[in-house]
């Protein structure tokens, strides 16, 4: 009898740790997610919104430059002063199916934000100079520093149509097209003037 209630007090004495060690780690677990939520985390890529300002179809000629904008806002409520990242585009043949190099087209390199503000709007803005006719579609993407691994955020596409330059004057053939026989001519209106001065004609 003896023996079953010293188990029995064994068994309380160990339920009772249990509960209180559980409790313990409870507390703790429970402090350490408020203190990791008020140190200032970066807001998440879903915080970060990204914006087309200018016109969502543009109709341009090879050698033309145009203008893309936008804006990046944070729709959260954190501040990213702790995690900056690159706003830039990305232009896309839509008949090759590839990206196009953005220094072929003179495209400005990518943005540097160093921090967001809640509620915060920056604009953003970028020269491309159009060099070969086709069909396009232009995106203004983010990428955060402490998140590389994610997809960048990204706006609405830019569908961008870019027609071929005519030139007419290919190899520069106009000066001597005009140039040679005005130079004949006067040669040879130069040429009767003499005969007729000899000839009393003038």
């Amino acid at each position: 009898m003896m023996a079953v209630r010293l188990l029995l007090a064994r068994s309380y004495e160990s339920a009772r740790i249990t509960i209180i060690l559980c409790g313990l780690f409870a507390a703790l677990g429970y402090t350490s997610v408020i203190l990791l939520d008020a140190s200032g985390a970066p807001p998440s890529s879903d915080d970060i919104l990204m914006k087309v300002t200018s016109p969502t179809e543009v109709h341009g000629t090879a050698g033309q430059i145009i203008r893309i904008e936008g804006t990046i806002s944070n729709v959260g409520s954190k501040s990213s002063s702790n995690s900056g990242g690159i706003a830039y585009i990305s232009i896309v043949d839509l008949v090759d199916k590839v990206p196009v190099d953005l220094e072929d087209w003179s495209a400005e390199k990518g943005l540097y934000i160093p921090s967001i503000e809640p509620a915060q709007s920056l604009p953003l803005e970028w020269n491309v100079r159009l060099v070969k006719a086709g069909s396009y579609t232009i995106d203004i993407l983010f990428n955060k520093d402490s998140d590389v691994s994610s997809p960048p955020v990204s706006s609405s596409k830019i569908y961008l149509e870019v027609q071929p330059k005519f030139n007419l004057n290919p190899e520069n053939i106009l000066p001597v097209a005009f140039g040679v026989p005005a130079v004949l001519l006067a040669i040879l209106g130069s040429v009767n003037y003499y005969r007729g001065r000899k000839t009393g004609i003038y």
